[in-house]
């Protein structure tokens, strides 16, 4: 028994030590890139700021602020994580610079050739041990700053000419154990540029930082970092992207890819910036509207993609055609970022083509789909069955539009705010609901999406009524505005950006009195009533008023001014043709076009480009005949049917698309 136990005593302290043994083999195994401490890891959705020079501007809406680790005290880096900013400090691991705190720790041995066209710098020996040991402090430093990860840069320096006799393996050594130092300590670590060593590379690093690979045509490189969910944070200092169109392009091929892409000066001093996650935001830019296409006489169609960029052939015999006028327009349109269509209850898959969309999108357009399924419906209000029909419409929807690839925006639900959904609670539950369910079924990646208001409430410039929020109500109504504010609020952290509706006219259905859907009560106001002249001051105060309250980014997705004016000279109450001045607004809507350029708009589009001698036949026409003057493009009308002699409204175009 006692031998038993004695063997079977020895086995256990064998089976101990194999085991022991296998333990440490698979923790050995591993530990070639593996963490040794825990540490940030940035993800693909991360958004990102780069900056080396001048004072750090902290405000921008950044999840990771990438600045100089000398150069930058901790109490910025500080206030950054007091912010929930991650950051990263930047040092160069391949380069000598002469300005360093730290410069005189490098042996001159150690240093090479001069870097082009950076004074003061040179290539290292990255073979030398000594270099190791003055990195090790570099990441003690980072360590001691409360940096969450560093970006070493020049570790490519085997493929430029350092002075010194280096390799890719040299490379590849030298670029793991600044990888392996960093995690050591706690730092996570981009691996910066060095494209042809990726693969090897990137189980050692957590993100990638990369210059002009777009530039470059290197970007597809970078699937290997893609691949195992590890964000790609690209650069280009390229000046051709400053122009609209090309930002377009690239942003839209960056976020295609999964890219997280800046412009930004070489210098990485903040003299500008573009972000192309929200690039739409950047620059104030314009855009006209229409359903997808223009209808002329005979029925035939002029695709709106094919108006901005010339293309008549569809046309180019009609009645009247005017080569003249119609190259002219379309000189105007190409100056468009937004092409505007509409998408109205019952419509169908072939009233668009989504061809020459993407046709538009590769040339930096971005198209926007107004999405008006309850519309004037919600006077009345909705149903459970209502939402249910609607939720099934957005499926169709969204199964459409996944066929683009690119940036586009949805405004949902435009002059959502009848009175019925503002006042009912129930009703106002359950659009809220319908609403967010849509949102959900039609988030994507490259879609941005909004819910849209229309500019209500009291108009008056003799009015100094303190609800208005003004010092008269021509300049604003926030009363009238801050009853959203419970919708708006259920919804906003869905909802990428704010907007809003402008439509105004001379005359219009009496608000006080407006009739029935059949038989409507006209009224003609007066200027002042209207408060015409205070329009684009008033857009401005809106856009103002929505950006400070939800602190989104706001839209115009259209504003229409209804042209035409009526005087009832016989006071029958009833609009007769020779009682209406087809041009008598073309100056007021000139002038507030002028002066439409608000610093709190991203951007506006136009509802209508042509008159329509038939809008909205058989809707609710709220500005009567008015809704035939709601373009600022007039033509002559056969068999009320447009044809080719179009005629430009004053100078509204050249006010539009400066």
């Amino acid at each position: 028994m006692g031998k038993f136990l004695d063997k079977l005593f020895k086995n256990i302290i064998l089976i101990f030590v194999l085991l022991s043994i296998f333990i440490g083999c698979g923790t050995s195994s591993n530990s070639t890139h593996n963490d040794q401490k825990s540490y940030y890891k940035p993800s693909i959705a991360n958004t990102f700021q780069w900056q080396l020079q001048g004072n750090i501007n902290t405000s921008y809406n950044a999840d990771i602020y990438d600045i100089d680790l000398f150069d930058t005290n901790i109490s910025t880096i500080e206030y950054l994580h007091n912010q929930n900013k991650k950051v990263i400090c930047y040092f160069s691991a391949g380069s000598y610079e002469n300005w360093r705190e730290d410069k005189e720790k490098f042996p001159t041995n150690i240093l090479g050739n001069n870097l082009d066209g950076w004074a003061g710098e040179k290539w290292l020996d990255i073979s030398s041990n000594s270099l190791k040991s003055i990195m090790q402090d570099r990441l003690d430093l980072a360590k001691s700053k409360n940096c969450d990860g560093v970006e070493v840069d020049n570790i490519d320096g085997y493929t430029n000419n350092t002075g010194f006799s280096l390799n890719a393996t040299d490379q590849l050594n030298y670029n793991k154990f600044l990888a392996l130092e960093a995690h050591n300590r706690g730092l996570s670590i981009a691996l910066k540029n060095d494209i042809a060593q990726l693969t090897k590379l990137e189980p050692y690093f957590d993100f990638a930082i990369n210059e002009q690979c777009h530039q470059y045509n290197e970007c597809q490189e970078y699937n290997i970092f893609l691949e195992n969910d590890k964000p790609v944070f690209n650069i280009e200092y390229n000046s051709i992207y400053l122009d609209d169109d090309n930002m377009t392009k690239l942003c839209n091929s960056s976020n295609n890819n999964h890219l997280t892409t800046l412009i930004m000066p070489i210098d990485l001093d903040d003299s500008f910036r573009y972000d192309c996650k929200d690039f739409i935001y950047d620059k104030f830019k314009v855009g006209y509207g229409s359903s997808s296409s223009f209808k002329f006489y005979d029925n035939r169609y002029l695709d709106s993609t094919d108006l901005m960029f010339g293309d008549f052939s569809s046309i180019d015999n009609i009645v009247d055609f005017n080569q003249t006028a119609f190259s002219k327009l379309s000189t105007y349109l190409q100056k468009s970022r937004y092409i505007v269509y509409w998408v109205t209850q019952g419509w169908q898959t072939n009233w668009y083509d989504l061809n020459k969309t993407q046709e538009a999108i590769d040339k930096g357009k971005v198209p926007v789909f107004i999405y008006w399924w309850f519309g004037d419906k919600l006077m009345n209000g909705i149903s459970n069955n209502d939402v249910t029909s609607y939720l099934q419409d957005v499926d169709k929807l969204q199964d459409f539009l996944t066929q683009l690839n690119g940036e586009h925006i949805i405004i949902l639900e435009p002059e959502f705010n009848k009175q019925n959904i503002l006042s009912d609670l129930n009703q106002q539950t359950l659009f809220i609901s319908a609403i967010s369910q849509a949102i959900d079924k039609l988030k994507q990646p490259q879609r941005k999406i909004s819910l849209c208001m229309m500019d209500t409430g009291n108009r008056d410039l003799n009015d100094t009524s303190s609800s208005c929020g003004y010092c008269n109500c021509a300049l604003g109504d926030k009363s009238e505005w801050d009853k959203v504010e419970p919708i708006y609020l259920s919804l906003i952290d869905k909802l990428d950006f704010i907007s809003f509706q402008e439509m105004i006219g001379q005359f219009s259905r009496d608000d006080s009195d407006p009739g029935t859907w059949d038989n409507p009560n006209p009224k003609a106001y007066t200027n002042e009533e209207l408060g015409i002249d205070y329009l684009s001051q008033r857009i401005d105060n809106f856009a103002t008023y929505l950006k400070n309250k939800y602190n989104k980014n706001v839209f115009l997705p259209y504003i229409t001014i209804a042209t035409a004016t009526w005087n009832d000279t016989n006071s029958d109450g009833n609009i007769s043709s020779d009682e209406v001045n087809a041009t008598g607004w073309d100056q007021k809507a000139s002038a507030v076009y002028k002066d439409l350029n608000s610093t709190n708009l991203f951007g506006y589009a136009t509802m209508e480009l042509f008159d329509d001698p038939e809008h909205d036949k058989g809707g609710y026409q709220y500005f009567m005949d008015n809704e035939y003057h709601l373009g600022i493009i007039s033509s002559d009308i056969n068999n009320s049917q447009l044809t080719g002699n179009i005629h430009f409204k004053s100078d509204i175009i050249q006010q539009i698309f400066k």
